[in-house]
């Protein structure tokens, strides 16, 4: 009974619903990072996942002109996204885009060094999603896929081809997890909820066949 209740927990926790009142085109309060690592604040003109993987346009605080800057001039940026939650309340988040190098590109011909969504940031692993465009099938013209980050920079692509071998390898040490790999709420979908509980596994080192969900800062 406690696993199912359990389970029934990260299964709703998950696919909790919120909408984005921050629209395309929007200049919301950011920064970027420079190739030195300094933080430069102003305001983020909000783009889709797309142009947001391919550059980002940015206003220093204390201006007013607007620049360009592709993912090889910068570390990264980020940027303040308003929402309304399941409930109907406000709320904000931010939203992390870094410097990654991907094994293809997001569109044909396209660079392979981009800025990619950080999901998960805290503890040993980091979760960057990264789509691509598939122009060949019009009902689904995109597809995304994940790359885990350790903390000695290790860089794993997890998409749906390769899902149960590689998540197994990733987490092979948390057999609670590892043992979940495929089942309802541990899906290719649920990389960013697996990858926190793992972190808060490795940080707290709970017993390993046991399953817990990551608690929220």
């Amino acid at each position: 009974m406690k696993r199912f209740a359990l389970l029934l927990f990260i299964v709703l926790t998950s696919t909790a619903l919120t909408f984005a009142q921050t629209k395309k085109g929007d200049k919301v309060k950011g920064y970027i990072i420079n190739k030195s690592g300094k933080k430069i604040e102003g305001l983020v003109v909000v783009g889709d996942w797309a142009s947001n993987q391919l550059q980002v346009k940015f206003i220093k605080k204390g201006t007013s002109k607007k620049v360009s800057y592709k993912p090889n001039q910068l570390k990264g940026f980020a940027y303040e996204e308003t929402y309304v939650d399941c409930v109907g309340k406000k709320a904000k988040e931010w939203k992390y885009y870094f410097t990654r190098k991907s094994d293809k590109p997001s569109r044909m011909f396209g660079p392979t060094t981009v800025f990619m969504h950080q999901e998960v940031a805290d503890g040993h692993f980091k979760l960057f999603c990264f789509y691509i465009e598939v122009p060949s099938n019009p009902s689904k013209p995109y597809k995304y896929v994940f790359y885990v980050e350790d903390d000695k920079g290790s860089f794993t692509k997890v998409n749906e081809d390769n899902f149960k071998n590689s998540t197994k390898k990733i987490f092979k040490d948390y057999m609670a997890l590892k043992t979940r790999i495929g089942d309802k709420g541990f899906r290719l979908k649920d990389m960013d909820r697996m990858v926190a509980d793992y972190n808060y596994w490795k940080t707290n080192r709970h017993d390993p066949n046991e399953y817990r969900v990551a608690m929220k800062n």
